[in-house]
């Protein structure tokens, strides 16, 4: 029996893909049934060992009965040693033994024979199984005439070729239920062409224009400006932040207009434009102008399904994207696919923007009015902060990610404001977008930041998109500065400051399933638990190198918890996973259960959190009472998802968050002011930091100075000292211990 008739029962369909890692293109193969594959390949075994010098007419003959172009027929898998001219192999000289286990042991530790399975529906897991099994039936019922043949061939290509003919035979015939069963779960990961996942959307003749330009351009103004003038239209942001600010502007200017959120929902009457979050974008409405903006983040390890699904899916007549020039390749494939005109419209920056070569060779003690540090972690904002207070007299307003949207506006405001003693700025990575700041300079405190337990260069674009906040138009800087605390991090600045944005392509979109993909894949593994569907669906779905499957570790995270909560259906189950919970903290996560518990129950959710009673007075309080609001949120969150009765808490917790946040400002407010605890320690720590610092310049010099500065930016003293610079003279360091 032939490759070929023993797998005509198999039908065709799409050839599935083995899992590659972000960023390497998925290479698709051409379309071939599985019966198809296996006669190929054993065309293709006879094509390569045609012309072979040593191969005589007798060994072909022998193979392939005469002079035909086809494989030799495999003796079947029932038949017995004892059938036709089957040699047992236990009998079979030494010599012949090793030549014949050294093709069986190459064939199966190769990676392209997987990787060739896997187009005739032969799974990771079920090639295990299967080449074990084959590797058995091989040596039972192996013919003189494929020995002979075997033996004459070299290792190498041309065996596995052969080789190959015969597995994909056994395999399609002992195993077709599973093969089968691979092949119609495959047809339910297919993700090349997500753009006809909007039925909507492709019914309209849509126009894109793409707004690219650096930070401070105007590109979004233009947009802005699209999209009021319109009879209807909706904004689409990545952060509550900016939606809460086009919400503002649009209303005060005239353009009614509704706000919609996770955690907020706000509706004008009248209003026929919306302000919203990248995640609550509708695809089913349909206006006439939509603006999506930072289209560059489509790109986004996490979040770039959000992007993509806007950018797919909007049901609007023209749609405005605003971001930087790097993913204006990749919009420009997506809309030929979707077959959809582009336009292109370039801006360049308002203001200069400069290097100040002079790094800050004083510390922090060198501030000025104007000047915005960024560092990347929570501790060294509020270290940076008590120096600066500390060291110059000003006053130093705070933003970072895990502050609430209203606080962050109210420090940009209080930083902003020319009739207040806040005058420096402590920042992280958040004031890259969503703050309109009235910056002179920007300081890197650091060009590395942690992702995840490893440090990292901070990328080039997000560099370029932070150091783009100094001098903003129409503040009081007509000119914008970017320098950085350490000289070591000069040439990195300079380095990314100088690449142009058309240099930094966005490779790929982001995707992740809608819920109807998770469902019609969970009816093919009945018998999988949430959190395992989530990560086969990531491992088997099928992408080419336009798209790229996004990461889902907090998902898979908030899946396994849901592991101990019965009686939730699967779609409960999808909602739920992608809720805001910060799975880093014990206390998000325990309260997250509760509420899925509650919920599963039939239960109402309460939300069991005592009104604080008083503002924090020190960092540590204050992120303590950050995680109280990050619960509060989720609640808020879960309330706008399912059904209002079971979380008739909302508005108190509504009322609750807007408490919090209120002691938050003044605690933020409080903390490091003078007369206050933080104030007197931090005084005195710069006191004695002071003499040290003058020891060392005395007796290390530059070197030491250098060392110095780290030491005196980290403001925790020996602790972190020896760890921040090995590189310092041996003096230096024992004089800072």
């Amino acid at each position: 029996m032939a490759p070929k008739a023993a797998a005509a029962a198999a039908e065709e369909a799409p050839a599935p893909q083995t899992p590659r890692k972000r960023g390497r293109p998925r290479k698709v193969p051409v379309e071939q049934a599985p019966e198809e594959a296996a006669a190929t390949a054993g065309q293709d075994a006879t094509k390569r060992r045609r012309g072979r010098p040593r191969k005589t007419a007798a060994s072909s003959d022998k193979l392939q009965g005469g002079n035909n172009n086809s494989p030799a027929a495999p003796p079947s898998h029932q038949q017995s040693v004892d059938a036709g001219e089957a040699s047992p192999f236990s009998v079979l000289p030494r010599e012949e033994k090793r030549v014949l286990l050294g093709h069986l042991n190459r064939f199966e530790s190769s990676a392209g024979v997987q990787d060739r399975a896997l187009e005739l529906y032969v799974n990771s897991q079920l090639f295990q199984t299967a080449i074990n099994e084959f590797r058995t039936w091989m040596l039972r019922a192996l013919t003189d005439d494929l020995r002979a043949v075997l033996l004459e061939l070299p290792s190498g290509s041309a065996a596995q070729e052969l080789l190959f003919g015969y597995f994909a035979q056994f395999v399609l015939t002992k195993f077709k239920k599973e093969v089968r069963a691979y092949r119609d779960l495959v047809k339910t990961v297919d993700l090349r062409q997500p753009h006809l996942w909007y039925p909507i959307a492709r019914s309209m003749k849509r126009r894109i224009i793409y707004h690219a330009g650096p930070t401070n351009s105007g590109k979004t103004y233009h947009a802005l400006q699209a999209m009021t003038a319109a009879p209807s239209g909706v904004y689409c942001g990545p952060l509550r932040l900016l939606a809460m600010e086009i919400y503002d502007s649009c209303n005060a200017n005239g353009t009614y207009c509704n706000l919609i959120t996770g955690q907020e929902r706000k509706e004008v009457e009248g209003a026929s434009h919306t302000s919203c979050t990248i995640e609550m974008t509708s695809t089913q409405k349909r206006v006439d102008v939509a603006v999506i903006d930072e289209i560059q983040m489509i790109g986004d390890e996490q979040r770039g399904w959000a992007w993509t699904r806007a950018l797919q899916g909007l049901a609007a007549n023209e749609i405005h994207l605003c971001g930087d020039a790097s993913a204006l390749p990749l919009v420009r494939q997506m809309a030929d696919a979707m077959g959809e005109e582009l336009t292109v419209q370039s801006y360049d920056r308002f203001t200069p923007l400069a290097i100040e070569e002079r790094y800050l060779r004083r510390g922090y003690a060198s501030v000025q009015p104007g000047d915005c540090v960024v560092a990347f972690s929570r501790r060294d904002i509020f270290d940076i902060k008590q120096i600066i207070e500390q060291s110059t007299g000003y006053r130093v307003c705070v933003v970072y990610g895990a502050l609430p949207p209203e606080m962050r506006r109210n420090q940009a405001r209080l930083f902003n404001a020319p009739d207040n003693s806040y005058d420096v700025l402590v920042a992280s990575d958040a004031i890259g977008m969503g703050l309109n700041l009235n910056i002179r300079r920007v300081i890197f405190h650091t060009l590395h930041k942690f992702e995840g337990n490893f440090k990292q260069p901070v990328s080039v674009s997000q560099i370029k998109q932070i150091a783009g906040r100094a001098g903003r138009r129409n503040s009081q800087y007509n000119k914008g500065v970017v320098t950085c605390l350490n000289k070591a991090d000069m040439p990195r600045l300079r380095e990314a400051l100088d690449t142009p944005l058309e240099d930094l392509s966005t490779p790929a979109a982001g995707l992740f399933p809608e819920f109807e993909h998770l469902e019609m894949f969970a009816g093919q593994l009945p018998e999988e638990s949430f959190a395992r569907l989530l990560t086969r669906f990531g491992e088997e779905a099928r992408l080419d190198g336009t798209y790229f499957f996004c990461k889902q570790d907090s998902v898979i995270h908030l899946a396994k918890l849901l592991s101990r909560v019965p009686s939730l259906t699967l779609e409960e189950r999808y909602h739920l996973c992608n809720a805001p919970c910060n799975t880093r903290d014990p206390r998000s996560a325990s309260a997250f259960l509760h509420f899925a518990s509650q919920y599963a129950l039939g239960v109402p959710v309460t939300l069991d959190i005592a009104e604080p009673k008083k503002a924090p007075a020190s960092p540590e309080e204050l992120r303590h009472m950050e995680a109280v609001h990050q619960i509060v949120s989720l609640y808020i969150w879960l309330s706008f998802r399912f059904k209002r009765d079971m979380y008739p808490g909302q508005q108190s917790a509504m009322r609750l968050s807007e408490r919090i946040i209120n002691l938050m400002a003044e605690g933020l407010h409080n903390i490091g002011a003078p007369g206050s605890l933080v104030f007197e320690q931090g005084k005195r720590a710069v006191a004695v930091a002071n003499v040290r610092h003058n020891r060392i310049l005395t007796s290390a010099n530059e070197v030491s100075s250098d060392y110095w500065e780290r030491y005196w930016t980290d403001g925790r003293g020996r602790r972190k000292s020896y760890a921040l610079d090995r590189q310092s003279t041996q003096s230096g360091m024992q004089l800072a211990a």
